[in-house]
């Protein structure tokens, strides 16, 4: 067990180490925030999982594709009428999208994320039909973000969910760690 331990350390440190030039290639990204919209009645905050690929388009531009997932979770009025922390039940989202990034200056760049949320509610109950007709919707994410370090950027995002007749929202700051 130690020896494993010491093995992920070495791996996460050499990780961090390699170089890269912009954003290009793989990066994992980890944000919490408050919930805005729509989702605001049901939920207090969201968690999010961001999973990229970006290729480099020119010395300021990068494209790509993204994917991970969006939790709405915390304090909120359940359809019941009844509220509490952690009352209500999960909103969970896979969102599927185009990414693209510009460095607005050495340490700064902007980027947007545009595609589709699946709503991971909406689908399998105990009969293996889907519950509803809410299979999930467009997904916007415009971001802004310092680079701490080379593979290490401090990110503020805005994410939206645009179903039909409801919207998920969330404000998120967190971090980016490229690969």
């Amino acid at each position: 067990m130690k020896n494993l331990r010491s093995l992920l350390i070495v791996i996460l440190l050499a990780l961090f180490l390699i170089k890269v030039n912009a954003q290009e290639g793989f990066s994992l990204g980890v944000n919490i925030g408050p919930v805005t919209g729509d989702s605001s009645d049901y939920f207090s905050y969201t968690l999010l999982g961001d999973f990229y690929y970006l290729w480099s388009v020119s010395d300021s531009f990068d494209l790509g594709a993204a994917t991970g997932v969006l939790v709405f979770l915390g304090e909120g009025n359940n359809s019941d009428g009844s509220n509490g922390l952690f009352s209500s039940i999960p909103d969970v989202f896979i969102p599927i999208a185009i990414a693209s990034r510009a460095n607005l200056a050495e340490s700064f760049y902007m980027g947007l994320d545009i595609g589709y949320a699946l709503n991971a509610n909406g689908f399998g109950d105990s009969d293996g039909g889907l519950i509803s007709d809410d299979y999930g919707g467009f997904y916007f994410k415009p971001l802004v973000a310092y680079k701490i370090k080379e593979k290490l950027a401090l990110v503020l995002a805005y994410s939206s969910i645009s179903e039909k007749n409801y919207n998920s929202s969330s404000i998120s700051l967190g971090l980016n760690f490229g690969f």
